[in-house]
């Protein structure tokens, strides 16, 4: 199962976003200025032409980000026909509306390369067209035009972490199905090897039963019985296979048809992580010399942090776009998974001189844990500290321009209350604030706008002297990071709906409002998208976590079976040693079969085999204590088979020592036999049945008074219950 790319899904959505925004705002632009009364006839010409461009754009979905900054260019090279004086370089206005939004979608929509160079451009025509203004002698002294460089900052630096966060995101998405095809196909071979283990059922330790037993069986069909046994054990033993990296990757060289020679020596310890990945990868580029390469030979060289494979086929052109995307699996599907461990892989071909890929990774490599969820955390707290840092610039930069109106001694207060304000947003972002603080500070912010607007004389009120209600949407934004958009979407409409309110009734001209509606746009816009943009970061941060989340799940189960596994090979190399040879002896000479001590060895041949099979590995503390005993009476020649009922419950240290003490003690003296039985539900008994001697049945029933002691001659039957 693929994912599909975050990326790309939030590149799109991007710009989808920077498109509705900037055709919206020119179409408001558009029509506002052209229902106000003293607005000259070329202006309005100039203005419908915008609109029509923004409604055709709209309507068609086209979004043409170089189309758009020559639109925009034209708009505010057009300045000396859509104002009647100088009075704008003061003052919130159209042209601020469109630039602003424009720099704002272009720093979204694309990368620095090419965004900080239009901004360059859509500066430079907005001062080319203030120069035409009579009486502006400093076009580049026009209110605001230095702060779209701010501006354009911002909209880059979200865009930067919003995408960094989505690419971690993928990250995340590739290690999840990485994860999940290692636990499939750990499962799948833990599966097959234990169904092809338990053919032995039917096989050898049937067999080994039946001799065990006492049965006759005739020498000839025993020999042939035996060898098949013998045959059926070997496979199953295969199916083991190797857990090195060597080995792993002489395994995947015996699946091409191209002769493969090994040189060098690889280390003897890989991270299990750095293993797979590796393995993969040069499974993969072993795969390609077959399907592609047309070699006569492949050479493996192995190293110190290196796996080389140099083919002498046809090669390729390494610049060939087409061809890598289409037939060299290594360059995209395999190099993804690598970087995920710390390792690289580099191709080296030509046409007509074969190929080389290498395979590289650090002797110490260890792959982090979760670290993905960390980098997308650490995202959402950069923008956090981002946004404090630009409300702490906006209101140092703008907030002294009120301190030469009315009231200079509150106005400054009001700036000292903002700034504390964003300081209190870098704790929230930092360590978080108490509810009660947060909405204290929140509303605080929402009331500064309103309340420094009425200190303003009637004719500061469309002048830079009234800067909080725009200004004050940073610490807006800044406390409305790690909490939801709409919560912050809320407290920056409230704010700019009381500063409308205001103002409006403060002064009911047209002029004002135009001109407050022009701030609106020129700074909101981008607000708006720093708090928008924070869900995007919020719900990479969910999907890692998630994702990190299945992850470990997976993780858990692909080392389970692995340990299952490897306790399978060691319990099989233990078997091995005295199950093979006698295999041996029985088909070299069968007629030892009737031997009371071959027969002996068969019974307790069979018994290890069942429970090979018949059992379930388990890192169990309960049983992990109890396997020593059962091992140490195998080794003395004792038949013991363990049966376990139901799921054990934990136990401290010390229930588990009473509960094994006396089937411990029994395991010890046990003969010839022993059969153990752990029944868990309803609660949890232990039962073991053997042939031992009077003194370990003293030993037994003085550890354990309250234990229950069954005697019948040799046999004893002990039960140890959970009190």
């Amino acid at each position: 199962m693929t994912e599909p790319s975050t990326l790309a899904a939030v590149r799109a959505r991007i710009d989808r976003i920077a498109s509705t925004m900037l055709w919206c705002v020119e179409i408001l632009v558009a029509v506002v200025y052209s229902a106000q009364r003293d607005g000259s006839a070329v202006g309005v010409a100039v203005n419908v032409a915008l609109l029509l461009w923004a409604v055709t754009n709209w309507l068609r979905r086209r979004w043409q980000p170089t189309g758009e900054l020559a639109v925009v260019g034209a708009y505010l090279l057009c300045t000396s026909w859509l104002v009647d004086g100088p009075e704008f370089t003061s003052a919130a206005s159209p042209m601020l509306a469109v630039a602003g939004t424009a720099v704002v979608a272009f720093g979204m929509s694309r990368s620095a390369r090419w965004s900080l160079p239009a901004t360059v451009a859509v500066m430079g025509s907005w001062a080319v067209g203030a120069s035409f203004v009579p009486g502006v002698e400093q076009p580049w002294t026009i209110f605001s035009l230095d702060f779209l460089i701010v501006e354009w900052a911002a909209a880059a630096a979200l865009r930067l972490l919003v995408l960094r966060s989505a690419s971690l995101t993928d990250d995340a998405f590739a290690e999840l199905a990485t994860a999940r095809i290692d636990t499939e196909v750990a499962e799948a071979r833990s599966h097959a090897e234990m169904e092809q283990w338990a053919t032995l059922h039917d096989t050898a330790a049937s067999t080994l039963a039946m001799l065990g037993q006492g049965a006759v069986i005739a020498p000839d069909r025993l020999a042939t019985q035996i060898h098949r046994d013998l045959r059926a054990v070997e496979h199953s033993a295969s199916l083991l296979g190797p857990d090195d990296l060597t080995g792993q990757l002489h395994e995947h060289a015996q699946w091409i048809t191209t002769p493969v020679r090994f040189t060098g020596r690889a280390p003897d310890t890989v991270d299990p992580d750095v293993r797979k990945a590796v393995v993969a990868a040069a499974g993969e580029a072993l795969t390609n010399v077959d399907r592609h390469a047309r070699a006569q030979s492949v050479t493996v060289e192995l190293g110190e942090g290196l796996v080389r494979i140099h083919d002498d086929g046809v090669g390729f052109d390494p610049d060939d776009a087409t061809l890598l995307d289409g037939r060299f699996g290594v360059r995209h599907s395999i190099q993804r998974r690598l970087a995920l461990v710390g390792a690289t892989v580099e191709v080296h071909s030509a046409p007509g001189a074969g190929t080389s890929v290498d395979i590289r990774w650090r002797g110490d490599a260890v792959v982090p844990r979760g670290g993905g969820v960390d980098h997308v955390r650490g995202l959402l707290r950069g923008l956090g500290y981002g946004l404090v840092i630009l409300a702490v610039l906006v209101t140092g930069l703008q907030g002294p321009n009120a301190l030469s109106a009315a009231h200079p001694v509150a106005q400054a207060a009001i700036v000292v209350v903002a700034l504390v304000a964003a300081l209190l947003a870098l704790v929230e972002v930092r360590f978080g604030l108490p509810d009660a603080v947060w909405w204290g500070t929140a509303v605080v912010v929402v009331v500064l706008g309103p309340v420094q607007e009425m200190l303003l004389d009637l004719g500061d009120l469309a002048t830079s002297r009234n800067w909080a209600v725009a200004a004050l949407g940073w610490q807006v934004a800044a406390l409305s990071v790690a909490r939801s958009s709409r919560r912050g979407f809320t407290l920056l409409g409230a704010q700019w709906v009381a500063g409308i309110v205001v103002t409006v009734t403060a002064s009911g001209t047209w002029v004002v409002m135009s001109s407050l509606i022009y701030t609106v746009v020129s700074v909101t816009v981008v607000q708006v998208i720093a708090i928008g943009f924070s869900d995007f970061v919020r719900h990479a941060v969910a999907r890692t976590e998630q994702i990190s989340a299945d992850i470990t799940d997976l993780r858990v189960r692909t080392e389970l079976a692995e340990a299952l596994r490897e306790d399978r090979r060691r319990r099989y190399n233990r078997l091995s040693t005295c199950l093979v040879p006698l295999l041996n002896q029985l088909i070299e000479h069968p007629d030892t079969a009737i031997d009371p001590k071959v027969r002996a060895n068969c019974l307790l041949e069979s018994v290890r085999l069942r429970r090979l099979f018949g059992t379930k590995s388990t890192t169990d503390p309960f049983l992990d204590e109890l396997t020593p005993a059962v091992t140490a009476a195998e080794s003395r020649g004792v038949a013991v088979s363990l049966h376990v009922l139901g799921p054990i419950p934990e136990l401290d240290p010390v229930e588990r020592t009473r509960m094994l003490t006396v089937p411990i003690i029994l395991l010890t003296g046990a003969r010839t036999r022993a059969k153990l039985v752990v029944t868990a539900e309803p609660s949890l008994i232990v039962s073991i049945t053997c042939d031992c001697d009077e003194h370990t049945r003293c030993a037994a029933e003085a550890v354990a008074p309250e234990s229950s002691v069954v005697c019948a001659g040799p046999l004893v039957w002990a039960t140890v219950a959970l009190s």
